[in-house]
Formats: structure tokens, sequence, C-alpha cells
């Protein structure tokens, strides 16, 4: 799921190129134009590539599953597969003249809350079934963690109300930044 979610990101890209009725016709003018594009794809691709990295960190330690746990990893699977399609539609909404995009950031900002919601009912289950734990005590850990999935649903609240209110381009470039945020910290429950 994670690797196709990145395949259709980068499947996106092929929208920039050298057009003629772009300014002078060269990729740069085309550049000049889509670059909003890019940064869309940039925070969806570092979002996309955080969130394998976590998976993959996560279940490496589980031992059995349950249904409920079956069920969490599902919804977030799920959540994953609604990034592309997100990140395609701000992406287009920033590189048209003159439409602004605040419903369509207003549209990934609940992509990235609903990501979020996924992780702590994840981190939620494992907290509380430690007996589905390679190391029982890891539980401490993930029960930790939640605290940290809360962070992100309020680091894609407040650029989503950023982007509806005032700029969807600083809206996104807002969720890039929450992202590297998350790039250096995700690794919480290991400390622990």
């Amino acid at each position: 799921v994670f690797a196709v979610a990145i395949t259709l990101l980068a499947l996106d890209l092929s929208r920039i190129h050298a057009n003629p009725n772009i300014g002078d016709g060269t990729f740069f003018a085309a550049f000049e134009q889509l670059w909003p594009s890019l940064l869309a794809f940039a925070s969806s691709f570092l979002y996309i590539g955080i969130a394998w990295t976590n998976h993959h960190y996560v279940f490496v330690r589980v031992r059995q599953l349950s249904r409920g746990l079956n069920g969490a990893n599902l919804l977030l699977l799920a959540a994953i597969t609604l990034v592309p399609w997100a990140t395609s539609t701000v992406a287009d909404s920033l590189s048209l003249t003159g439409v602004h995009g605040q419903q369509e950031v207003v549209l990934y900002s609940a992509v990235m809350v609903l990501g979020s919601s996924t992780w702590w009912l994840l981190f939620h289950i494992l907290a509380k079934h430690p007996e589905l734990l390679e190391v029982p005590n890891t539980a401490k850990g993930f029960a930790a963690d939640r605290i940290h999935t809360l962070v992100g649903t309020l680091g894609s609240i407040i650029p989503g109300v950023v982007g509806f209110y005032w700029s969807p381009i600083i809206a996104v470039a807002m969720f890039l930044a929450v992202l590297f945020f998350f790039a250096i910290t995700s690794a919480g429950f290991e400390r622990t």
C-alpha cells in the first residue's frame, strides 16, 4: 500500500513539463507555475515515507495480531490510500491561475487528521494489549506515542485553517514543516 501510494504520487509528476501555452514554453516557465504541485508532492511523499517507516518499526515489535489490531492497521492503510488523491487535488488547485485552493487544502487537512487518528487507534490497541507485543513492556512506549498523534492532529488542523482563511500555499508549507518535525521525532516509543 505504501509503495503504491508513493508510485501514484510520482506518476502525478508527469504534469510538470515544458508547455507551449505557459510563458515562453520552456520547462522553467512551467516550473514557475507548477512549483506548488512539487511542494504538495514533497509534503505527501514525506508523509507516506514517515508512515511507512513507522509502520515497519511498529510491526517488527508485534508478536501476534488481534482483530482490533488488524482492523486498526486496515484503517491506517485506507488513510494512506487517500493521500495521493488529496495531494493531486491540492496540486491541481494550486497550479491553476485564479484558483486559490482553500477547499482543497481543507480536504488535504482532513486526510491528514484521518491519518493521525488511525495511528492513535493503532497505538492505543498496542498500549492496552501488551500481550500482542514481542516485549510487553514496549506497550508503555506506544501509550506515550498516542500523545504524539495528538500533536499530529493539531499539526494537520492548523494548516487547514491557515489555508482556508489565509494562504493555501503557506498551509502546504506548514504541512511540510510539521512532517519534518515528525521525521525527526518519530522514534518516540523506541526511546521509552
